[in-house]
């Protein structure tokens, strides 16, 4: 198996400036959130299944998935919440993992996992476990901050996901992100010389998944 560190976090924790860092490093970077997005897409691979089980009126004009309305939709109905990942999961464990075993060279790969603490399936593929992590309010100040949101909004969303507590349950390493990118940086840079050695001495470094 290729060596893989997942890393997670919740919404507005900064997961996406530390896998920038990351790839800025020379990690190849699997983001499971960008994957979503491109089956999403005007002729993604998940439209047709998304039209057909919930119907035209959460396609847009362009072709693409209404994100708005399927959140709306998702957040009041579990039931459609369910029906929604059992058509994306399947396609993008197939797309991650096909990336995955494109980069068998590397030392390792960051996989980027959302919803990493909700994947038992997710978990036991990563060799390390890093979490991004930051108080529930910076949370809400910078979901509110970047998606023009109200708080109530900002709470809805966060508390869709996994608790903070059960994210670091399942973490080898954390990362408190509360300061400057600067120090995000320097955090993660850190953690890319430890991984790089511990992936050395992997029986499994390299191997194809």
């Amino acid at each position: 198996m290729t060596w893989i560190v997942g890393l997670t976090g919740g919404i507005g924790s900064g997961k996406t400036q530390a896998s920038n860092v990351f790839a800025s490093l020379g990690v190849p970077v699997i983001d499971t959130d960008l994957i979503s997005h491109a089956l999403t897409a005007p002729r993604g691979l998940a439209i047709e299944a998304i039209r057909a089980a919930f119907g035209d009126e959460v396609i847009s004009a362009s072709g693409e998935m209404d994100r708005k309305k399927m959140r709306q939709l998702v957040f009041a109905d579990p039931a459609a919440r369910q029906k929604l990942e059992g058509i994306l999961h399947p396609l993008i464990a197939r797309v991650a993992l096909a990336s995955i075993s494109q980069h068998a060279d590397a030392p390792y790969v960051v996989l980027v996992v959302p919803l990493l603490a909700e994947s038992p399936a997710w978990i036991s593929r990563c060799d390390r476990i890093l979490v991004i992590d930051c108080e529930v309010q910076t949370q809400i100040e910078r979901i509110m901050k970047r998606s023009n949101l109200t708080r109530e909004e900002a709470v809805s969303i966060i508390s869709q996901q996994a608790s903070r507590e059960a994210r670091k349950a399942i973490a080898n390493e954390v990362i408190v992100n509360e300061s400057s990118i600067e120090h995000l940086t320097q955090q993660v840079t850190r953690l890319h010389d430890y991984y790089l050695r511990l992936a050395s001495q992997s029986p499994n470094a390299g191997a194809p998944v």
